[in-house]
């Protein structure tokens, strides 16, 4: 019998392929995972409202870890909040300048809500990858007022770029703020800020104290940037055939492309045949 206990699973191009609904054998193989008592957790990027919508058409009950790790929250027992960690409020003045000043398209994400000032995509771009409400205000500065406002700090920021203006954006943040904020490549289009304390690493790694699961007993299976940290960190780390290099360099196993239900194989290989 396979020794792993918990599975955690990115959403975007793992889990599923340009959010759409996962595969029927990808949905057979996590239920059989369930049934054999592995905690199966969904760690994305995405807010919960969006992450939970995949959560329930994947008949799953365990946490969810959203916007990177900055939130985890229950989808049972009331959604309570488990763990969350904004943004340091100094730099994130220093990013709304900046974003600003060159005109970049730069969103602020509330748990519930995403603040952007303009835009170059169509509301279905946004439904499709982000899947929260948005909100248009005249300046990213007023965002913050609201924020404030409200008396909260926002979770994460995201740029939408180009690759090759994303590639020079995440170098040059990169450079700027340092160990300041967590600066991630989650998708060519996309550059993510966050707390320099927010990882999925450090929040699988805080689920596993929770369900008194040893790391060895983990699994993690990603595909960007963004994966890195926790398949790093896991017992078994898995990266998709269609990941990024840096994953794949990070993985201890190649699972076969999102697109040929790599995590359903990883399921039947390491926790349905124990192998």
């Amino acid at each position: 019998m396979s020794r792993y206990r918990l599975l955690a699973l990115d959403i975007d191009g793992t889990t599923v392929d340009s959010g759409r609904p996962a595969t029927p054998r990808v949905r057979q193989a996590i239920a059989a995972a369930q049934t054999r008592g592995v905690h199966v957790v969904l760690a994305t990027g995405r807010g919960y409202r969006s992450a939970s919508e995949f959560s329930v058409a994947l008949a799953l009950h365990d946490p969810l870890v959203c916007f990177q790790g900055a939130l985890v929250k229950e989808t049972t027992d009331g959604q309570a909040t488990l763990l969350t960690e904004a943004l340091p409020r100094a730099p994130l003045d220093e990013v709304v300048a900046q974003a600003e000043a060159r005109g970049l398209e730069l969103s602020l994400y509330a748990e519930d809500e995403i603040y952007f000032a303009h835009t170059a995509h169509p509301p279905e771009f946004h439904e499709l990858w982000f899947g929260l409400p948005t909100r248009q205000v005249p300046t990213l500065r007023h965002a913050l007022e609201i924020f404030d406002h409200r008396g909260v700090t926002p979770l994460k920021g995201l740029f939408v770029g180009q690759p090759d203006d994303m590639d020079l954006l995440t170098a040059d943040l990169s450079v700027r703020f340092g160990s300041r904020l967590t600066v991630l490549r989650s998708h060519p289009l996309f550059v993510e800020l966050l707390s320099p304390n927010v990882s999925k690493g450090k929040a699988v790694a805080f689920l596993a104290d929770r369900f008194d699961v040893p790391q060895a007993d983990t699994i993690a299976v990603g595909d960007s940037g963004n994966d890195v940290s926790m398949i790093q960190w896991a017992g078994l780390g898995v990266a998709m055939r269609n990941a990024t290099p840096d994953v794949l360099a990070a993985a201890d196993w190649i699972a076969p492309a999102v697109t040929e239900d790599g995590v359903a194989a990883v399921i039947e290989r390491f926790i349905l045949n124990g192998n």
